[in-house]
């Protein structure tokens, strides 16, 4: 089967979500492919995000329900359990549900006017020359062919269709390997705070955060650059000397897993008739690791270039 529309996007998380939200108001016509069966799923990150970031791309405030929480400060521990702690009179970040958040975008996209393929895989580009020309997707079912103009990747850090395209991943050196999790029964927190473990004795290479949802729940989470994240995260929790009269007494309701690369932004996005945007091309911040709002700003750059071109 064959179909065709102005712009394929490929991948249905906020990047590309959000990128064919602001393609569709300019009155282009955009098909997104996701491969899972609900959009939001499986989730990827804690998703603690800064206002104003949101505010600046038009997103905040948020529908009812979609904030778990605001924040209005940070305390940040050193190796040797020493605190550094940073308040402000306002909040300043806030934590929201990801699955709610990600599904926000896409029924904007919708509203605009862009088509969803749930369930919908794309497994290959189909190239003319060296021009890529569409998409060969695999969902309930059969086989389609899908042609456009242009074909905006945001596949996220599997990196497939970006080889695909002739362009180059970053470094699996690069990586740090993170688990988040939501636990209950955390204790001796400030609700507003969020407080972050430095130190390679539990989070070798990159830090360790815990983020209040309130009512005794949190996102609890680090990543590591070698050795199992599962693990240091069960060590955090009972052997922290600060995170453990916190979380020894917590359960750990569900986790999810995920690779960061901390390399920066690859050196290029696009080629003929293919741009990558979000965690596809890198676009995460190597400092802390966040990618949402540097992507949901490159995504929308994105659209202007897609729009002019």
């Amino acid at each position: 089967m064959k179909c065709s529309s102005d712009v394929i996007v490929i991948g249905g998380g906020p990047s590309g979500s959000f990128c064919a939200l602001n393609m569709a108001k300019t009155g282009i016509d955009v098909a997104v492919f996701e491969e899972h069966g609900e959009i939001g799923f499986p989730c990827h990150c804690a998703g603690h995000l800064s206002i104003n970031g949101l505010k600046n791309l038009g997103l905040y405030p948020l529908p009812k329900g979609i904030v778990e929480n605001t924040f209005r400060g940070i305390k940040i521990y050193s190796p040797k359990g020493l605190e550094l702690s940073i308040r402000f009179t306002s909040p300043i970040t806030c934590v929201v549900n990801r699955a709610l958040f990600d599904k926000h975008i896409s029924h904007l996209a919708e509203e605009a006017g862009a088509r969803y393929f749930l369930g919908s895989r794309v497994e290959a580009l189909i190239v003319e020359g060296k021009y890529v020309r569409g998409v060969v997707a695999r969902g309930k079912g059969e086989v389609l062919e899908f042609f456009g103009k242009v074909i905006v990747n945001a596949e996220g850090t599997a990196y497939k269709i970006l080889r695909q395209a002739g362009l180059s991943p970053p470094s699996r050196d690069s990586f740090v390997y993170c688990v988040n999790a939501e636990v209950e029964n955390v204790e001796n927190i400030e609700p507003n705070i969020v407080e972050v473990f430095l130190g390679n004795a539990y989070a070798p290479g990159f830090y360790a955060w815990l983020i209040p949802k309130g009512e005794g729940k949190a996102k609890v989470g680090l990543g590591v650059k070698t050795g199992n994240p599962r693990a240091f995260l069960q060590k955090l929790m009972h052997k922290h000397s600060v995170a453990s009269k916190k979380l020894g007494r917590a359960a750990i309701l569900q986790e999810n897993f995920h690779p960061i690369p901390l390399d920066g932004p690859i050196k290029k996005t696009y080629s003929d008739g293919f741009l990558a945007v979000g965690d596809a091309a890198s676009q995460i911040k190597p400092t802390t690791g966040g990618g949402v709002i540097f992507g949901l700003n490159c995504a929308r750059i994105a659209a202007e270039v897609v729009a002019e071109a």
